[in-house]
């Protein structure tokens, strides 16, 4: 039989070897933890490199088309500082997702094994907004193929009456779309109301030029034109590049460009089926030097 004497040491002995085994587990568990953490351990960081170098990389990163081609990515632009070297890119065909962190580490990645070393590179994704770049009409289509956009809201100038303006060539991964519906190229028209996303970069002419990357079709023209009435003369004058083609109209001449469209019923014109007495309707380039008008499409009535 246990007595009171006997029970205390037993419970003491107890005491010491549930202490004694949890300090052993606590030993190996910290070991483990030791070791995991030695696994984890931040990579070491890169060597730098001078900057000759990195200048000579970073060249080299807009000629990695089939790098770019793998990770469906297209470059935008790339510079160098003393530091390190920056490539920002965008999807092809998907211009408001961004890479995650995983994409980019690949295509950093790929990068170092195109060019054969490894240096400072930030890589950045550019994305196109919800908000469009520009909303307008499209008052001319050059024999590009590209859109002329005037803004219906935005103005610049010094007396801020100048609508602003810009040629639009579309990527070959650009989206046109009409309700929903993607739409070629080819279907846009002058007269259309859209809303249109640039890829960021815009040469500073007037009317400026960038790359298309998404445009919407906000609502078609009527095909009334900007103006209409009986041709009244025609003048060709200049050769080769050189020529000019002037068409009056009720006694008003005005200047065709030289890609202005010539329309007659459902098919193309020539200039020389715009002869006098002929009803035509004429559009507009949107923008005016001085008091003269530019014509961008001309549709002749049967």
């Amino acid at each position: 039989m246990w007595t009171k004497r006997n029970w205390v040491p037993m419970v003491q002995c107890t005491i010491l070897s549930v202490v004694l085994i949890t300090g052993c587990c606590d030993r190996k568990g910290l070991d483990q933890y030791e070791g995991a953490a030695q696994l984890q351990e931040a990579p070491k960081p890169m060597k730098s490199v001078s900057k000759e170098d990195l200048q000579k990389y970073t060249n080299q990163l807009i000629t990695l088309g089939a790098v770019f081609e793998k990770h469906q990515v297209r470059p935008q632009s790339s510079y160098s500082n003393e530091k390190e070297a920056f490539l920002e890119v965008r999807r092809v065909g998907e211009h408001a997702k961004t890479l995650s962190d995983a994409e980019k580490a690949s295509l950093k990645q790929s990068i170092f094994e195109a060019i054969g070393a490894e240096f400072p590179l930030n890589i950045s994704v550019y994305t196109i907004n919800e908000q469009s770049g520009m909303t307008g009409k499209i008052t001319a289509i050059n024999e590009k193929g590209s859109f002329l956009v005037v803004s219906s809201d935005k103005f610049i100038g010094q007396d801020n009456k100048m609508p602003d303006a810009a040629w639009y060539t579309m990527s070959d991964d650009a989206r046109i779309e009409f309700e929903g519906k993607k739409l070629q190229s080819n279907e846009v028209q002058i007269g259309d109301t859209v809303k249109v996303w640039a890829e960021g970069m815009m040469l500073t002419s007037y009317p400026g030029q960038t790359m298309g990357l998404r445009l919407e079709i906000i609502a078609h023209g009527n095909g009334a034109g900007d103006a209409s009435g009986k041709v009244t003369g025609v003048v060709t004058t200049g050769e080769g590049v050189n020529v000019e083609r002037i068409i009056e109209i009720d006694g008003v001449k005005y200047k065709l460009l030289p890609f202005a469209q010539l329309r007659k019923e459902s098919g193309p014109a020539q200039f020389s089926d715009i002869t006098v007495g002929k009803l035509v309707k004429i559009w507009f380039a949107g923008y005016d030097f001085g008091s003269e008008k530019f014509v961008t499409k001309v549709a002749v009535d049967s």
